[in-house]
């Protein structure tokens, strides 16, 4: 009698191991002892759950096309069927309108039409003890899963900017994750370059790729891979699972705050749209017509003058001018030029800013101790969950549901925890780096490349308009303020009247 040799296992890692050619071999041996030709064999690496099982599927067409008889040597119940679905009833038909056989190695069973009601109930009761086993295997996994998600675990492998530490047992060893130094400050990058809204996914990955980066496999990144990364809340301290966020144990490379600009731009609701060029301009898609809104696109004449032309996207408009991009330069260059501040001042400033740092210091601790009393309420609140729940006062489905909104809550009170924490004098140094900043802007704009030239203008400026050919703008706060700060009398109280000449 020819025969076909049936062998599975649910996983890639199982494959890799020993279980599918352990199978083959005592299917063979038992294929030997009984006299049977095997005619083909196949290794199926699929769950008993997968949809439609394909795999499989192909084994019973092969069987139904073959002109003769066949006999399938499994090696037991639980590798052909753990359950009574759809298979379940093809391999019925196909044993009930042939001669077909299915002969179980481990079982000792054999599957025919002509079996009686012992061996019916038998063979079924392999299957449902089958069905049990693979249920309790399902549990332990959710509950490790449940597990390592509490205690902010990852359940894989780390994302790109993170390198797992390998583990010598999976089983009792916990998954330790570090920061790629390699690759990490590329991924930080690639988010802070986003988050200005001057470059597009398909930009950031060009940029990125020019910069070496490169997967763990070796590969260039592609951009359905940047988006992943910018979309994923691993980078900022948070594993996400079916929809529910986790805090991680493992050390965040950005900021929530850096994480959620990203998000803005990816929802177009900073995003800075620019019609597509291989050329990159300072202005392209940062100007517009004060009177129509209308965009203003950049355009080369003579090979080599650049000038600004209005698209009229919104109808004739007598405002509108095509401008040498040189004269809009010169306007914002001596608008940031007016953003100058003598360095006396920055010293003054900076002594104010010093004698404020223990009131902020005070004020920060009090919001601290206020948080922590609110984190440990909230601890309490899932224990009396968890107590309803286990005395069933409450449903799976309420117990689940209140689990996540009080989780929702830690999540926020843990953010605004690790805000106060990286924030600690971060306001002082801060402020006094913008007035830095600002005193160095006209500096820094003039020895700059087109595209740092294009991520000042972003920062300094909300928007940039053309009435005809006067440029107007608004300023990003707080260089609003600064603006115009030449004129300025005074800049901080009770100043005595013998000041030092400004540098």
């Amino acid at each position: 009698m020819k025969a076909v040799i049936l062998a599975r296992v649910s996983s890639k890692e199982q494959e890799d191991g020993h279980s599918l050619d352990a199978q083959i071999q005592s299917c063979y041996e038992y294929a030997i002892k009984k006299g049977f030709h095997v005619i083909e064999q196949f290794k199926i690496v699929e769950s008993s759950k997968a949809v439609g099982r394909p795999e499989f599927s192909k084994m019973i067409n092969f069987v139904k096309s073959n002109p003769k008889d066949l006999a399938i040597i499994c090696y037991c119940v639980d590798r052909l069927q753990r359950d009574f679905d759809q298979q379940h009833i093809e391999l019925q038909k196909l044993i009930s309108k042939s001669n077909t056989q299915i002969h179980y190695v481990k079982n000792e069973f054999i599957e025919h039409k002509d079996m009686d009601s012992g061996d019916k109930f038998r063979k079924n009761l392999d299957v449902l003890l089958a069905n049990d086993y693979r249920n309790k295997i399902s549990d332990n996994v959710k509950r490790s899963i449940k597990k390592k998600l509490e205690e902010g675990t990852i359940l894989s492998d780390s994302p790109l900017g993170y390198l797992n530490i390998k583990r010598l047992d999976k089983d009792k060893e916990k998954a330790q994750v570090y920061i790629d130094q390699e690759r990490g400050e590329s991924i930080k990058k690639m988010f802070e370059e986003y988050a200005t809204g001057l470059y597009s996914m398909h930009e950031i990955c060009i940029r990125a790729t020019n910069k070496g980066l490169k997967s763990k496999k070796g590969f260039k990144v592609s951009k359905s891979q940047v988006e992943n990364i910018l979309r994923n809340p691993f980078y900022y301290g948070y594993m996400k699972y079916q929809n529910t966020l986790y805090k991680h144990i493992y050390p965040a490379l950005i900021s929530k705050e850096l994480f959620d600009e990203c998000q803005s731009v990816r929802k177009g609701k900073r995003n800075v749209k620019s019609k597509r060029s291989e050329k990159q301009f300072i202005l392209k898609g940062l100007l517009k017509c004060q009177h129509c809104q209308c965009s203003y696109s950049p355009e080369i004449k003579k090979g080599k003058y650049i000038y600004m032309r209005p698209t009229k996207s919104k109808g004739n408009c007598e405002y509108c001018y095509h401008i040498n991009e040189n004269k809009i330069l010169s306007q914002i260059e001596k608008l940031i030029a007016k953003l100058y501040i003598p360095n006396n001042i920055l010293l003054e400033i900076d002594e104010e800013l010093n004698k404020n740092s223990v009131n902020e210091h005070k004020i920060k601790l009090d919001q601290e101790n206020k948080l922590q009393t609110q984190y440990k309420k909230l601890q309490t609140r899932i224990k009396k969950v968890r107590d309803l729940f286990i005395d069933d006062n409450i449903s799976k489905e309420e117990y689940e549901d209140l689990l996540q909104e009080i989780n929702s809550e830690k999540h926020d009170i843990e953010n605004k925890l690790q805000r106060l924490t990286d924030n600690n004098d971060i306001f002082n140094k801060t402020v006094s780096n913008i007035f830095n900043i600002a005193s160095k802007a006209s500096y820094l704009f003039r020895s700059s490349e087109l595209q740092e030239k294009r991520q000042i203008i972003s920062t300094l400026f909300t928007n940039l308009e053309m009435d005809s050919e006067k440029l107007v703008f608004k300023a990003r706060k707080p260089f609003d303020m600064l603006l115009n700060s030449y004129q300025r009398p005074s800049w901080l109280p009770e100043q005595g009247s013998n000041l030092r000449p400004a540098d």
